[in-house]
């Protein structure tokens, strides 16, 4: 059985000394998660699976969060006033509940300070607490600054997905499919060191 606890806050450091503080998002977040969406820009939000520009769409994902399935992480600024990213780790069910894919959204004006870096450790740290033995995320394989980060920190390129992701205006796109093993079957490993 996997198990199953809140994280609790965490200070970090971006690359700029600035400090940021993570925590898992709750319903009293709603009108910061909506200004956070609204300045990303519309290239980068046809992405995403759900419609997050509009209102009702954050409104009804954050009043139904069920933490034991989507762990909502956020990036605030140390005053806490505003969002500056966000991440969450997915549970799968079934026959995949020891798998849990992962999203990561950096605010503009935080890209390239290793916020994006950040959350991805802090997600890993999770789901190994949680006792998942892997860890997924689907990548646009033009955006290699986000596989760059991705394969830094364990992730591997299992398949590239030829036209699988499809714009507004129908043009498909690749999509690199990642996987980090969070566990691993010491007796297999030990023989494979000899």
């Amino acid at each position: 059985m996997m198990r199953f606890e809140v994280p609790k806050p965490k200070e970090s450091l971006l690359n700029n000394g600035e400090p940021v503080l993570f925590k898992v998002l709750v319903r009293d977040d709603e009108e910061a998660v909506r200004a956070f969406f609204h300045d990303i820009p519309d290239h980068e939000v046809e992405s995403f699976r759900d419609q997050v520009p509009d209102p009702r769409t954050v409104g009804t994902w954050i009043r139904q969060i069920d933490l034991r399935r989507v762990l909502p992480l956020a990036a605030w600024n140390k005053p806490q006033t505003r969002l500056i990213g966000l991440a969450s780790l997915n549970r799968m069910a079934g026959a995949y509940r020891h798998v849990a894919e992962i999203y990561v959204v950096v605010g503009a004006d935080h890209r390239q300070l290793g916020l994006g870096s950040s959350l991805i450790k802090e997600l890993i740290e999770i789901g190994t607490r949680q006792d998942l033995y892997f860890l997924k995320a689907r990548v646009l394989v033009e955006n290699q600054l986000a596989l760059r980060a991705f394969r830094q920190l364990g992730f591997e390129v299992k398949a590239t997905l030829e036209d699988y992701f499809m714009t507004r205006d129908g043009k498909t796109k690749d999509v690199a499919l990642m996987l980090k093993r969070l566990r691993f079957d010491l007796e297999e490993d030990f023989f494979y060191l000899f």
